[in-house]
């Protein structure tokens, strides 16, 4: 069953719901839980839809084709070249897990032995060329959810609700 809400309000539901089901998360026994209840939202607050935009999708692009790709079309000097990329990309992991002035002082060596801004503009210059995809517009809410009734309770599986309980007098 599709739930037909206004888009707008599912949005904010999207966006609060998750985070308090996190928080409450801990509150939750291990098991199966059976669950048929009623809830009454109040919902308030705003939710912005961006528009649709062009972007240039580098995290989509498959790591392991490009490199195999950039091998072959290096020709002769593909064994050579895949060697100083792998040489790079293994100074760079190494680099990133740095911190503090570790991490600055390997930039600035890098710098003095390489133009890393010529570099990154000649990359950035690279990936402009590449295919442009589009993504929806970023969706911002900021609202709050507050449950204003709740009409049923939830079990346990092997537990009795309750007010069953209560009723065949067992406490």
């Amino acid at each position: 069953m599709t739930i037909q809400l206004d888009p707008a309000v599912l949005a904010a539901l999207a966006n609060v719901l998750p985070k308090d089901a996190k928080k409450s998360r801990d509150g939750l026994a291990a098991g199966e839980h059976e669950i048929d209840t009623e809830i009454t939202l109040a919902i308030k607050g705003k939710v912005n839809v961006s528009a649709d935009e062009e972007y240039t999708p580098t995290v989509k692009v498959p790591l392991k084709v490009t490199l195999a790709l950039f091998t072959r079309y290096s020709g002769v000097t593909g064994p050579a070249a895949m060697k100083a990329l792998t040489k790079a990309m293994t100074e760079a992991l190494a680099i990133e897990k740095m911190t503090g002035p570790d991490k600055k002082n390997a930039l600035k060596a890098i710098g003095e032995i390489a133009d890393l801004e010529a570099a990154e503009a000649q990359l950035d210059a690279a990936l402009f060329e590449l295919p442009k995809a589009n993504r929806v517009g970023k969706v911002n809410v900021k609202a709050a959810v507050e449950v204003v009734a709740a009409g049923s309770v939830v079990l346990v599986e092997g537990e009795a609700a309750e007010d069953e309980a209560d009723e065949e007098g067992v406490a």
